[in-house]
């Protein structure tokens, strides 16, 4: 049961010793405490006052495509997403590639959910298809903040897709100087079908890339021997987690996981400077 339900392990449980103590086991930091899906809620035969551990703000519910969050004022009921179909098949994307490539691949979104949360703070940077997303929200979508993780989130997951193949390369000592420009390329073509200024939104990838520069060619024997000899990353080759991600646990937040510390609403940081007439990205990376 413990490993099957995480937050049943023994750091999470309350002491046995004294009289009981009804506590919440949880720390703020650890999790987000997001209301169950609506629909869920009705077959489990259960009512709203009850919810998920989320290591975000939000959660999807692909089985109902609802996207839930850690609201609670009146009128901040699920969010319906049968007009972006797009946001739930991106859900179970993210999910995949979470599953096979485990702890390295949740990082991997983390970045990736940090880069774009960096793109949404910069007006500039946004693509056109977050407005118009929000505006097929109706009343929903007048809350900016609110669902701006709803409307960058295909992107975002686009965006983790990427940087989790370059990083399996990375980390297999077999990306080249070359290779590492012809992924950037790639990249650069993802924002131009985007609709995001090419230039610009590959400074801020470019930002993360030199937090994961490239690591020394492993020699050729190893490179081309026998299956036995080469690492072991699982069934599906998970994506071991080394510096600069050294979170491996499943509480941790989608902040705490990342090697960026952008955060959805923050001001312009200390890398991204503003100029007159407008942004441009500089500052120290």
């Amino acid at each position: 049961m413990q490993f099957a339900l995480p937050n049943l392990r023994a750091h999470r449980l309350l002491s046995v010793d004294g009289a009981p103590v009804w506590d919440w086991p949880w720390d703020a930091t650890d999790c987000f405490l997001v209301r169950v899906c609506d629909l869920c809620a009705r077959v489990k035969g259960t009512s709203l006052d009850a919810y998920l551990a989320s290591d975000a703000t939000w959660q999807v519910c692909a089985r109902h495509g609802r996207w839930l969050d850690n609201r609670r004022e009146p009128g901040s009921a699920a969010i319906p997403l049968s007009a972006l179909p797009e946001v739930v098949h991106a859900h179970r994307l993210r999910l995949l590639l979470e599953r096979r490539l485990g702890a390295g691949g949740r990082a991997m979104f983390a970045d990736a959910y940090a880069i774009t949360s960096c793109w949404w703070n910069v007006p500039d940077l946004n693509a056109p298809v977050w407005q118009a997303r929000r505006g097929l929200l109706g009343r929903a979508g007048r809350d900016e903040l609110r669902v701006a993780p709803l409307v960058f989130y295909p992107e975002a997951v686009g965006l983790a897709q990427a940087l989790a193949a370059r990083e399996r390369r990375r980390m297999r000592y077999t990306l080249t100087r070359d290779e590492d420009r012809a992924w950037l390329e790639r990249v650069a073509v993802l924002l131009d079908a985007w609709g995001i200024p090419v230039v610009e939104g590959l400074y801020v990838v470019g930002i993360w890339a030199s937090r994961h520069p490239l690591l020394p060619q492993a020699p050729p024997a190893r490179r081309a021997g026998p299956v036995a000899q080469r690492p072991a990353y699982g069934r599906y080759r998970r994506l071991p987690l080394h510096a600069p991600h050294t979170d491996e646990s499943l509480a941790a937040t989608l902040g705490n996981r990342s090697c960026l510390r952008w955060k959805l609403g923050d001001l312009i940081t200390t890398e991204l400077a503003p100029a007159p007439g407008g942004w441009i990205l500089g500052g120290r990376a």
